[in-house]
C-alpha cells in the first residue's frame, strides 16, 4: 500500500492508541471466503437455510419477513455460474472468517439490510420488485456481489457491482477490523488512508459522464469527500455539494489501478493518488498525487462508512453498464496531534534526550 504523508504525522507516531471496539465485525479487504464473502461451493448453496440471493419478500412486501422465501434453487440464482456469490446484503457478509482479527465462524443467512451492508436504491432492491419470479436474463443483474474471479489483482475473488436494469447506492459501515482495531467513531482528529485497486469495465465507453462514485461518509451521515470515474474511466473526486471534477487521468479497464486518498478529519482536508493501469502498454504506471490537502469546504466527523453509488438503464451515447470489479482494500489511521499537543510531544521529547546532571 502507497503512503500519503500527512502533516506532523512523525510526531502523531508517539500518541496512544485509540479506543477500540470490543468486537470484530464487518471487514472489506480483499473480498475472500477468510474475509467474510461468501462463493457457493462448486456452484451450489452449502445449507438449504442459507437461501442467499434466492432470498425474496413475498410480493415484494417487507412485512411478509421470511414467510415468502423463493426455494434455494428457484430463480434468481447464479446462473449455474458457482463463481457468483449472493448480494451483500442478504448474508452477513464481512463479519465472519479469520483475516484481519476475525471472529471465524461462517456464511449465514440474515434479515435483508440487518448487517453492515445496506441496500439503499436498486441492487438487489430492483431485483426484489419481482419476486418471487424472476424474468430477468443473465446479462440484467443487479447487485454487489463477491465473485471468484479468474483475473483479480489478489487472491482468487473480487467485489463486482452490476447495475444492469437501473442505478444502485450501496451503504457499507465501516468497522475496528477495517481499522486495524481503531474504532471507526474514534477516527475525529485523525489522518485516514484508504486505498483499494479497481477495474472498470469497458462497456459503458461511450458514455463520458459519471458513473461510479464512493462517498466517504461521516459520523453525521454526509459525504465529506467522492471519489469516482466517468465511463470512459477517467479520474474523478467531488467535494460536498459541488459537481464532479474530471482529471487527465484514465484507468485502463484490462488491468486493475490502485486508487489511494488521504481524509485529514482534524484539518478538514482531503489527498488523492492514482496509479493508472494502461491498456496500451499493459503496464501500471507510476504513483502520481492528484490532490494535496485540498480542503473539504466542511466540518468532517469521524469517518464511519461508506456509500456507493453505480449509475444503471440507459446510458449516455449507447453505452451499457455492465461488472466493475473492486479489491484489497486497505485502511491505516493516524491520530493528528493539536497544535498543543504538538508543543508537549517536542518538549517531552527534548526532556528525555536530555543527559542527567551528576551530583
Amino acid at each position: 500500500m502507497k503512503k500519503i504523508v500527512p502533516r506532523l504525522s512523525l510526531l502523531a507516531c508517539v500518541f496512544g492508541a485509540f479506543a477500540c471496539s470490543p468486537d470484530a465485525q464487518a471487514y472489506l479487504g480483499g473480498f475472500e471466503e477468510q474475509d467474510g464473502y461468501r462463493i457457493p461451493l462448486n456452484g451450489q448453496i452449502v445449507s438449504g437455510s442459507f437461501a442467499g440471493d434466492a432470498q425474496f419478500y413475498f410480493n415484494n412486501n417487507p412485512g411478509s419477513g421470511y414467510t415468502g422465501v423463493v426455494p434455494w434453487g428457484a430463480y434468481p440464482n447464479t446462473f449455474s455460474d458457482g463463481t457468483n456469490g449472493p448480494d451483500v446484503t442478504r448474508y452477513n457478509a464481512g463479519q465472519f472468517g479469520t483475516n484481519n482479527g476475525g471472529p471465524g465462524g461462517a456464511a449465514a443467512d440474515i434479515g435483508d439490510n440487518t448487517g453492515l451492508w445496506q441496500a439503499m436504491s436498486g441492487g438487489r432492491l430492483n431485483e426484489d420488485a419481482d419476486a418471487p419470479y424472476y424474468y430477468g436474463g443473465q446479462f440484467t443483474r443487479d447487485s454487489i456481489v463477491a465473485y471468484r474471479n479468474t483475473t483479480p489483482h489478489g487472491g482468487s475473488q473480487t467485489l463486482n457491482l452490476m447495475a444492469m436494469d437501473e442505478n444502485l447506492s450501496y451503504r457499507y459501515s465501516l468497522d475496528s477490523r477495517d481499522l486495524g482495531g481503531i474504532n471507526p467513531a474514534s477516527t475525529l482528529g485523525a489522518a485516514i488512508q484508504m486505498s483499494f485497486w479497481v477495474k472498470p469495465t469497458d462497456w459503458d465507453d461511450p458514455d463520458t459522464g459519471n458513473l461510479f462514485g464512493l462517498s466517504l461518509m461521516d459520523a453525521a451521515n454526509q459525504p465529506v469527500f467522492e471519489i469516482g470515474y466517468t465511463g470512459d474511466n477517467f479520474l474523478q473526486y467531488r467535494l460536498t455539494g459541488g459537481a464532479w471534477q474530471t482529471t487527465a487521468y484514465q484507468m485502463g479497464s484490462a488491468g486493475y489501478s490502485e486508487i489511494t486518498v488521504l481524509l485529514d478529519t482534524f484539518n478538514n482536508t482531503a489527498s488523492l493518488d492514482i496509479s493508472a493501469y494502461n491498456d496500451n502498454s499493459s503496464l501500471l504506471g507510476g504513483d502520481t498525487s492528484v490532490l494535496s490537502q485540498q480542503a473539504l469546504g466542511v466540518v468532517s466527523g469521524a469517518l464511519t462508512g461508506l456509500q456507493w453509488d453505480l449509475r444503471g438503464g440507459s446510458l449516455d451515447n449507447g453505452a451499457v453498464s455492465y461488472i466493475h470489479s473492486f479489491d484489497d482494500f486497505n485502511f491505516a489511521v493516524t491520530p493528528v496531534p493539536e497544535p498543543g499537543g504538538v508543543v508537549l510531544v517536542v518538549l517531552g521529547a527534548v526532556l528525555l534526550g536530555m543527559p542527567r546532571r551528576r551530583r
